[in-house]
């Protein structure tokens, strides 16, 4: 992700917001000032990519990003989960949890 900020960056150099975030984290973030450092900047329109659920745990999630041609500063990334692959499960389970109908607002257990 940072290199895909300092690509941003580089596009553009007089955006004050963007100077303003990488100042912030460049202060706050030890890691941060290291990768930014590298000066590394890739442009990945697919792949996988690891994250952790404080719910369902580890995921492993294939990518692929698409850059709008109206607005080539916008992508639209979409992630599945391999067929069959816990991270599917996990997805599901996600899923099938947010549907649930949230009963607690004001209402008994007993009603």
């Amino acid at each position: 992700m940072v290199a895909s900020l300092r690509r941003d960056a580089g596009r553009h150099p007089h955006d004050p917001l963007l100077a303003e975030l990488v100042g912030e984290l460049s202060i706050t973030d030890e890691d941060f000032r290291r990768w930014w450092a590298n000066q590394n900047v890739y442009r990945h329109t697919q792949g996988s990519k690891h994250f952790h659920h404080p719910i369902v745990g580890p995921l492993t999630l294939n990518y692929e990003s698409l850059t709008l041609p109206a607005d080539p500063d916008q992508r639209l990334s979409v992630y599945t989960a391999e067929e069959g692959s816990s991270s599917e499960e996990a997805l599901r389970l996600l899923a099938a949890w947010i549907r649930q109908p949230d009963t607690s607002h004001g209402q008994h257990a007993d009603h």
